[in-house]
């Protein structure tokens, strides 16, 4: 669900929380870059070793794999998950 209209919020800002406004989070890759991440996963690597591998934000790395989840294009999202290592420290 959609709940940002433009800039502003449609719910109250005062019972409102805006997910990763305050972070250093780029959500846009080149295409290139997205198929990389997806082949190094493939490839059995972990979050954190991709994101040293393409000098991504941890977060971003994660954020391209669950939208390849979503998309089908990938099944086993949870081994991000299971190491414990996708977001220790990641948060710069």
């Amino acid at each position: 669900m959609n709940t940002l209209a433009g800039n502003a919020p449609i719910l109250p800002q005062e019972k409102s929380k805006v997910l990763f406004a305050e972070s250093d989070i780029d959500f846009g890759m080149p295409l290139w870059q997205f198929k990389k991440i997806l082949r190094l996963w493939r490839d059995g690597k972990s979050v954190m070793y991709i994101a040293k591998w393409t000098k991504r934000n941890p977060h971003e790395v994660f954020f391209a794999l669950y939208e390849a989840w979503m998309d089908g294009k990938i099944d086993d999202i949870e081994k991000a998950f299971t190491s414990g290592a996708l977001l220790k420290g990641a948060n710069k």
